[in-house]
């Protein structure tokens, strides 16, 4: 079986590289250069044909001087010549790249000593053979390169040291020794290998571009090897001014921000585009282990390209692709154990009996039910949260095949995830599968599929979070005969929270979700006009969705004494038929996207112009069926559950559809000169449908400029700088943020319209249209105007890496739902005013702290500020004082940022002794104290102040990377900060006895409250309950240890004894540890312990990556 798949491996190498032979032949290219540098001649064989060079910019020989001559010669021809008299080297790749390398002359050695052959392979970090890397011996010109299998053999003498370099690697130096054989395998350079990043309807180098973009390379990342269940949990932390928020629930998705809210009402959502088509999917569907890299576009000019829809910035996804040399087969597996992090400690049974009676006055413990009378008395307690938690687990699973020869490049995959979350019930479960294939079918036209099939499974009823942490603690989790009590707190009424969890006699659920998604593109390189492409997009996608929830009989329980059976009687279940029923839903969305765009890029002499104009559209369309089943007195039972909802004495049908579309034209021209100035211009006109008839259409232009100084004459002496670039933008880009159909006036007829008309018919009436909202035939775009300066900077020979971009955002007819008077018979309508600032700065600062042979040890660090301003709002002054009016109702204040807290700023806590303001205001000792702002003794209305904000005051996250030798660790600290009243957020719970109090003997957090002899200053009296004024504000300012990887790479010498190419096992981490003082939940997500939301869970995973 081996030997067949060697044979199969070097049958497809060794036919990818008698295509490159055969194509390097086609192609006849005719020069008379005289005297001119290697680097010009590169420059002129890359005008008058397809070949593109990649290399070093300090290649020993590019200012060498030379001569070529020829005459309708193929390509290797002019290679061997420029060999010849330079004795640099060349590797002919797919897609027409030639990678150029270091000088070597013979792979004969002249030195003192014995001479011998050291033979040995160079592979890459997974590793797969590396082909053309160079192999010479140090301080000479004398070496080889490695052959399409990564091997090399090369004579040499002792004492012998080897550098071995290949283009976006780092450089390593070998000491022969008395080796005979050499395994070496090379370690990416992550600053060479962004020089490409994914923009708008194309790829530009890094260095060329003028706007913001951060780029994250997964594969062989230490963020990869973690179980990352959705498409940008690997996001988290490594890019500024982008917010991933977390992921709290098995399979579930984060929300996503970019450089702050721009929108009061709209979206806020960046757009996801996927292979450089817009992404109209769900994020789900896109399996994390086939992502190959993420590009953020934050400035305008960098999303410019999607003008209507990019206001909130873009993350362009590109997925992997096969690698030029052998068919590699991968299997990769993980294995996660999932904790709750953070779980709030509730009060135990002392606790609870101290703080019910307390907080409701009484003096012994006559307020329990008999179930809890039952457990006090034998000592029984509960722990709810712990009964309604587990251990969870998540197991990820992925086959992948994948290679590339000169004219084809493949990759297929499938995979599997199964996420169990910490929450019983709370389950996941996902089937991927994708192919993909790239073909050449001559040197002029390219052709594209691929096609993916992702099956989700979120069946399940999760346990009841809200109630485990209102029960007391000795409530009755079980019955007598061992099975659950319905309403462990018996008379109160509050239900079991695991009943109806994985027990489908009470209660069925079932949400499966089948994403189909096929792209395919046509490239058409014009044979006339060197550098003009013609490229048309398709991707189709369909989403469908079954989803449906029953209730049976048994699910209902009368409240009784636990000891009473007949509560659960088959005669007391069937009284309640008249109570079951459930709905079914059948959801379909199907959508397409086609872009057809033209390019042309071209290099002359220092000039370099690229030209690229789109023209695209989409449409999505929406189909909502639902049927609802009630009452099962009729049929006697309720055995079919869903299956049989149309038993049901009431039924009833929903029906919901809707379209939208968008149409767009864009156009943009680069142009670049001694690639030191740089300048970028664009424009973009879109047309949707869901706006208004008047207002359909909106022109988004932007421009960018950057200067890379450090190409200047005066700056040749500046040896600590390496490189420095100084850029400038200005865009506007629009969001639709409004759904469909919201500008024009709706109606609703037959019984939901609410009107009929009896006609004398009895029991028929006839039903009427009655007209439900009023449209605006003007309502148009949110549109973002918004300006980005900042540097991109290496230093201290490409040790140091600072970057700092700085932004001013403005985003002005914002939508609202807003009040019109009532006689025009509706109470709102949708109307464009409002004007929103935001401001900030972002810096990310790199560095390479030690590197040798052995150890490596790299640091990131990235700094994220932003403001946020309301700047306008309805333009109206009612009460005449000549500014314009807040929103107060919905804490919109002028000025404020938008997410401002009013309301009474608290003074601590009333004391005995304040006794003038008890008389003033009518409250008792031990409520909470507030400031009187104005002055006249009485706390209302008139003493509200903005309190500060929910925003965060900054950001910084720090990730460090070391390796030694075969080992890897990997860890990063996230910080998010406030102070100075930013990120807070009202936390009552934590602050008033006795829970919930709109519930009855409730559990909670304790809370050493005020008594007169604990005369606290922090928390209120265990009577207070609330007074409309108390927010109970806490900081969310955390430290997390959000992530950590150790990984082990097995040798490779020894591997390939067993045809193997790579073998890593990896332990990591997530959230294992947070510092704040939030309490009662997570800061992250501002939880609390009555706020029904699922956890953060801490995870420590163990994987394995083999390839083959």
């Amino acid at each position: 079986m081996s030997n067949l798949k060697k044979s199969i491996r070097k049958s497809l190498v060794v036919g990818g590289f008698c295509m490159i032979s055969s194509l390097a032949m086609s192609a006849q290219i005719s020069l008379t250069l005289e005297n001119k540098s290697t680097r010009d001649v590169i420059r002129e064989i890359e005008r008058v044909s397809e070949y593109r060079f990649f290399y070093n910019e300090d290649l020993q020989g590019l200012d060498q001087k030379i001569n070529i001559n020829t005459s309708d010669a193929n390509i290797k021809t002019i290679l061997n010549e420029i060999q010849r008299q330079t004795s640099i080297s060349y590797v002919i790749k797919e897609n027409n790249q030639i990678v150029l390398s270091a000088g070597i002359k013979s792979d004969k050695i002249q030195q003192v000593g014995d001479k011998r052959v050291v033979k040995g392979t160079v592979v890459d970090a997974m590793g797969d053979p590396i082909i053309g890397a160079n192999i010479v011996v140090k301080g000479t010109t004398t070496g080889t390169i490695t052959d399409m299998d990564g091997n090399f053999s090369l004579e040499v003498s002792a004492g012998t040291v080897l550098e071995v370099t290949y283009i976006g690697y780092t450089n390593q130096e070998i000491k022969v020794g008395n080796q005979k054989t050499l395994s070496i395998a090379m370690k990416e350079d992550s600053q060479a290998l962004d020089e490409v990043v994914v923009i708008g309807y194309g790829t530009t180098k890094r260095k060329d571009f003028t706007g913001s973009v951060s780029s994250v390379k997964m594969e062989n990342s230490p963020v990869a090897l973690a179980s990352n269940s959705n498409a940008l949990e690997a996001l988290k932390g490594s890019v500024t001014g982008l917010d991933i928020g977390a992921t709290n629930s098995a399979g579930g998705q984060p929300s996503m921000q970019i450089r702050g809210q721009n929108s009061i009402s709209g979206s806020n959502d960046p757009l996801v585009v996927v292979d450089g088509v817009i992404f109209l999917g769900n994020l789900n569907d896109i399996n994390p282990n086939d992502i190959a890299s993420y590009d953020v576009l934050k400035d305008a000019t960098s999303a410019a390209a999607y003008g209507s829809r990019s206001a909130n910035g873009v993350i362009m996804i590109t997925t992997k692709k096969g690698k030029t040399g052998k068919p590699v087969i991968s299997f990769n597996a993980t294995g996660s154990m999932q904790t709750w992090h953070l779980k709030p400690e509730l009060m135990n049974g002392k606790q609870w009996l101290e703080a019910v009676a307390a907080a409701n006055g009484y003096s012994d413990y006559s307020f329990l039910t008999p179930q809890e009378e039952l457990n006090l008395e034998s000592g029984k307690e509960v722990n709810w949260l712990d009964e309604i938690s587990r251990t969870g687990w998540m197991q990820d699973y992925q086959a992948a095949i994948s290679g590339a020869g000169e004219k084809m490049n493949y990759y297929m995959s499938a995979s599997y995830t199964g996420n169990q979350g910490v929450i019983k019930g709370d389950d996941f479960n996902r089937t991927s599968v994708l192919a993909k294939i790239n073909t050449h079918i001559t040197n002029w036209l390219q052709i594209g599929l691929d096609a993916s099939y992702t099956h989700m499974d979120y069946s399940g009823v999760g346990a009841g979070m809200t109630t485990a942490s209102i029960l007391s603690p000795y409530g009755m989790m079980y019955r007598p005969n061992g099975e659950l009590e319905a309403t462990p707190d018996g008379s109160r009424g509050h239900g079991n929270p695991l009943w109806g969890v994985d027990d489908e006699s009470k209660r069925e659920n079932l949400d499966y979700r089948d994403n189909l998604r096929a792209n395919g593109f046509v490239l058409l390189k014009c044979p006339w006009i060197k550098g003009l492409d013609y490229r048309f997009n398709f991707a189709g996608n369909l989403n469908y969705r079954k989803a449906g929830d029953f209730t049976h009989e048994s699910s209902f329980v009368p409240t009784g004494s636990y000891d009473d059976d007949s509560r659960y009687s088959i005669a007391t279940q069937n009284g309640y038929l008249s109570s079951a029923g459930g709905n079914i839903v059948n959801e379909r969305t199907t959508s397409y996207v086609m872009d057809h765009i033209l390019s042309y890029n071209q290099t002359f002499d220092k000039h370099n112009i690229s030209l690229t104009a789109v023209a695209t559209r989409d449409l999505k369309k929406y189909e909502y069926q639902q049927l609802i089943g009630n009452d099962f007195a009729a049929c006697g039972n309720t055995t079919l559950g869903l299956n049989g909802l149309h038993y049901a004495t009431t039924q009833k049908i929903v029906l919901n559809n809707w379209k939208l579309t968008n149409v767009g034209y864009f156009a943009r021209a680069s142009y670049s000169f001694n690639d030191t100035y740089y300048v970028t211009g664009s424009f973009r006109r879109d047309g949707a449908s869901v706006f208004g008839a008047k207002n359909k259409w909106g022109n988004f232009g932007a421009v960018g400029l950057a200067w890379r100084i450090t190409n200047e004459n005066f700056m040749e002496k500046v040896d600590f700088l390496d490189d420095m670039k100084l850029k400038l933008s200005w865009g506007k880009n629009g969001n639709q943020g409004l759904s469909q159909y919201s500008t024009l006036s709706q109606v609703a007829n037959g019984q939901t319209g609410g009107v009929y008309y009896p006609f004398g018919n009895a029991g028929e009436p006839s039903y009427g249209i009655n007209q439900t909202t009023i449209g605006n035939t003007l309502l148009g775009w949110e549109t973002t105007d918004a300006w980005n300066m900042g540097f991109e900077s290496a230093w201290l020979n490409n040790r140091l890496f600072f970057d700092v971009d700085v932004y001013f955002s403005r985003t002005y007819d914002q939508i609202f739902s807003r009040t019109i008077p009532i006689m025009t018979g509706f109470k709102t309508m949708f109307s464009s005013m409002g004007e929103v600032k935001n401001r900030g700065i972002e810096a990310t600062v790199r560095s390479v702290n030690i590197q040798n042979k052995d150890f490596t040890w790299s640091t990131s660090v990235t700094f994220w500020l932003n403001r946020n301003k309301l700047i306008h709002l309805y333009g109206e002054d009612l009460d005449k004082d000549g500014k314009e009016d807040d929103d107060i109702g919905n804490n919109l204040f002028i000025g404020e940022s938008i997410h401002s807290i009013y309301g009474y700023e608290q003074d601590g806590i009333v004391q005995t002794s304040d006794t003038e303001y008890m008389a003033a205001n009518g409250v008792p000792a031990g409520n909470p104290k507030y400031v009187d702002q104005n002055g006249d003794g009485i706390i209302n209305t008139d003493d509200r102040v903005i309190l500060g904000c929910t925003d965060p005051n900054y950001k910084i996250n720090m990730g460090n990377t070391l390796k030694y030798k075969n080992f890897e660790l990997y860890f990063m600290l996230a910080g998010v900060f406030g102070g100075n009243g930013y990120f807070q957020q009202s936390n009552t719970n934590a602050y008033i006895t006795s829970g919930d109090r709109s519930q009855f003997a409730s559990n909670g957090l304790y809370v050493p409250f005020w008594t007169e002899a604990n005369p606290s200053n922090e928390y209120p009296s265990a009577s207070f309950t609330g007074d409309g004024y108390f927010l109970g504000l806490q900081s969310r300012t955390y430290v997390r240890l959000q992530d950590v990887t150790l990984s082990y790479t097995f040798d490779q010498k020894k591997l390939q004894k067993y045809n193997i190419n790579n073998l890593k096992v990896f332990l990591t981490g997530k959230n294992l540890a947070t510092i704040t003082g939030w309490k009662g939940g997570d800061p992250e997500i501002g939880s609390t312990v009555f706020s029904n939301q699922y956890p953060v869970m801490s995870s420590v995973s163990l994987g394995l990556n083999l390839s083959f």
